[in-house]
């Protein structure tokens, strides 16, 4: 009975592993997204610098990708509040980037 016991406790622990692997491996995709984000975001600094753009804050555009996100977001069954908070420190990043 106690091995039947391990074994079982064994093979969860095993799929929790796997599904730990599964998030840290979707961890590392988000993580590569995030810099090639960053990287266009770095050409749009350049551009608006090139072109006398002095402010790097766009408000319509930021508002139209926030409410464009938070609708796509609640397609795929996530809260509109997480990604709204999400969205704010990506973009602080950004903004921070296109200086």
């Amino acid at each position: 009975m106690r091995k039947k016991k391990l074994l079982h406790f064994n093979l969860k622990n095993m799929e929790l592993n796997q599904l730990r692997q599964k998030i840290d491996k979707i961890d590392i995709e988000l993580l590569k997204l995030f810099a090639e984000r960053f990287e266009v975001v770095k050409k749009v600094g350049e551009w608006k610098k090139q072109n006398g753009v002095t402010n790097p804050l766009d408000p319509k555009r930021w508002k139209e990708l926030l409410e464009k996100n938070i609708l796509e977001a609640e397609k795929l069954g996530l809260s509109s509040n997480f990604v709204e908070n999400v969205w704010e420190e990506i973009h602080k990043e950004a903004l921070r980037i296109e200086k």
